[in-house]
């Protein structure tokens, strides 16, 4: 083979592994920004159900009681939370709150006495 043609191959060849090396590292890098971002978001919606979360349980210990309502509420924040590696606080309330009785409370409930009317 002619030397020219071997010098324009041996260029070729250089120019495309530049290229290839480039486009590695500039993926590389927007994957690197794209992971970042999904973690802060992630990071993000984990502490709003974790507010959520601690918002629910304390107005339900306020009533003294939580409602199949507020069970099901829970729930559909609890879940997500945990699968988003949220532990810990968010945990213990969440059973906590399943604890609390379902009806309101005997005294809140009381029927009306006929003599106070």
């Amino acid at each position: 083979m002619q030397e020219w043609l071997k010098a324009i191959i041996a260029v070729l060849g250089s120019v495309a592994a530049a290229g290839i090396a480039a486009a590695a590292r500039s993926f590389s890098a927007r994957r690197k920004r794209l992971k970042q971002r999904q973690d802060a978001v992630e990071e993000g919606l984990r502490g709003l159900l974790h507010d959520r979360i601690h918002e629910r349980y304390y107005e339900c210990e306020a009533k003294g009681f939580a409602d199949v309502r507020d069970l099901e509420n829970m729930e559909q924040l609890y879940e997500p939370y945990h699968a988003l590696g949220g532990n810990g606080t968010g945990t213990d309330l969440y059973d906590r709150l399943r604890e609390l009785p379902t009806i309101p409370p005997a005294e809140n409930c009381r029927p009306a006495d006929p003599a106070e009317r």
